[in-house]
């Protein structure tokens, strides 16, 4: 029913349309597929189950565990004040927007697909259902440049889930399983399986937006409609990160790929921070944020911390999404930075203060909480990098709230000021009820960031602008597949393939 929901009701706005039915009949058949499966969740369901009743072996398990939970939260909060923010975001004298409110419902429904599968087949095919939804979603609406994004988002994900889908066939020729129970009973350490693992390793990271394969996100995320920016940034990376912990947790991971992964995490939490510093459009300065937050997820995985990638990946969800709500609301006619704030809407500016902290992992919020779990998985100088890159988002976020701090807004919608500081509070209430506690060392962490932020004001850092690109479209997804490809080498052979 979770995923069945979002399913029917996307169907049903289709047949709506067709029929010239009113538009509050489609609003209210979008929301109801965007609200039940929370319901159903909360309803309880079990932790696990194969359909249509068949053995392990042949059958389609599905379930929930306190693995896939984080995940699943995450994307349902989300997902619901993305619905709320959207059936006014949208115009409905667009004749797309129907079809656009169906092609959301059925990225939801992949998502929870996806987070719910238990064999690495369904979950391919629930990732790509949220895959080609969210294509579509970037360039059938028309903002700027958007079907540039969306043409090389489609081109480089394609190519990785071609990659990926051969990597699980390679899974299967040597384990004789799909479900991930089995496989990992089964499991036998050969070249082919290295192989396999080498390759569905790289294949997710391009999926999930991590550094050096992350060039696609950028453009992706910052074209996309307010509402979709959100739901990409917040929720739809998150599926290829799970699949990561599926692999790792399933399948015999060596070392040398362990260390790469933790350093391409590092490199990838720093990068982001950098290139966030360097960016004039809010959307693009969020949309770096995400590589860079991606970086923390995928340090948990790499050190078989699940639970506190799981966790980070709920934070990030939350404080993500709320972010993108908040800045897509209050910069609707530009998004340069120093043009638009929120010195005359209050309300706007506690919540994206609120959410600043909360990415910065400032306590109580939720980042605390999960970049604690984070830390208590790594050893030596792995910690610092938590400590130091907590300092490097917070110097970004002051950033970001300096520039908000200067300029005005216009009326912004009721249910758009709703949505952004209700996802606030919710990072603040969630902290507080996983047991984050006020650390006075923040204090320290905030008061160095400013200090870092002033500093590098004074260098003139932020006129500068940096564009990142190899001319036209053609070439460039060239030489992004040609990394891509190198990428997949490097990770086969330190898998010892």
């Amino acid at each position: 029913m979770m995923v069945a929901s979002p399913l029917l009701f996307a169907f049903l706005i289709v047949l709506l349309d067709t029929l010239r039915v009113k538009k509050p009949i489609i609003q209210v058949s979008f929301l109801l597929g965007a609200i039940l499966p929370a319901a159903v969740l909360f309803m309880g369901t079990p932790e696990g189950e194969i359909v249509g009743g068949w053995n392990r072996i042949s059958g389609i398990e599905v379930g929930i565990s306190e693995l896939n939970l984080p995940f699943i939260v995450g994307e349902l909060i989300l997902f619901v004040f993305a619905a709320l923010y959207s059936i006014s975001y949208f115009d409905f004298r667009d004749k797309k927007t129907p079809k656009a409110l169906a092609l959301f419902l059925l990225l939801h429904a992949g998502l929870l697909g996806a987070f719910i599968a238990r064999d690495l087949f369904n979950f391919y095919i629930y990732m790509e259902i949220a895959s080609v939804s969210a294509f579509a979603l970037i360039a059938f609406l028309g903002e700027p440049n958007s079907r540039r994004a969306a043409f090389k988002y489609l081109m480089l994900s394609l190519l990785a889930s071609y990659f990926f889908v051969f990597a699980i066939g390679l899974i299967y020729m040597e384990t004789g399983y799909l479900n991930l129970i089995l496989i990992s009973e089964n499991a036998v350490p050969s070249r082919e399986l290295n192989a396999a693992v080498g390759i569905a390793f790289a294949s997710l990271l391009l999926k999930a937006g991590i550094f050096p394969l992350h060039s696609w996100l950028p453009d992706a995320h910052s074209s996309a409609p307010t509402p979709v920016s959100a739901v990409l940034s917040g929720a739809v990376v998150k599926a290829p990160a799970y699949g990561l912990v599926l692999m790792f947790s399933a399948l015999p991971i060596g070392g040398t790929l362990r260390t790469l992964a933790m350093g391409t995490a590092v490199v990838s939490i720093f990068f982001g921070i950098a290139m966030a510093l360097l960016q004039r459009d809010a959307k693009r300065f969020l949309a770096y944020s995400t590589v860079s937050q991606m970086g923390y997820v995928l340090l948990g995985i790499a050190s078989l911390n699940f639970l506190g990638a799981a966790y980070y990946a709920l934070a990030h969800s939350l404080f993500k999404g709320g972010l993108f709500l908040s800045v897509g609301a209050l910069g609707r006619k530009t998004r340069e930075l120093g043009k638009f704030g929120y010195r005359n809407v209050p309300l706007m500016a506690l919540s994206v203060v609120m959410l600043s902290l909360a990415i910065g992992g400032v306590s109580p919020f939720v980042g605390s909480y999960a970049k604690g779990l984070i830390s208590s998985g790594l050893d030596g100088a792995w910690k610092y990098v938590l400590y130091a890159g907590s300092v490097g988002t917070l110097v970004s976020f002051t950033k970001l709230n300096y520039y908000l701090l200067k300029g005005p807004s216009e009326d912004i919608k009721s249910v758009w000021k709703f949505s952004s500081s209700f996802l606030a509070f919710i990072t603040l209430g969630s902290g507080l009820y996983l047991g984050a506690v006020l650390d006075p060392k923040d204090i320290v962490y905030i008061v160095l960031a400013m200090v870092l932020f002033f500093i590098l004001k004074a260098a003139g850092i932020f006129e500068k602008r940096v564009h990142v690109g190899f001319g036209e479209i053609g070439k460039e997804v060239n030489v992004l597949t040609a990394i891509f490809i190198l990428a997949i080498l490097t990770s086969v052979l330190l898998q010892g393939a």
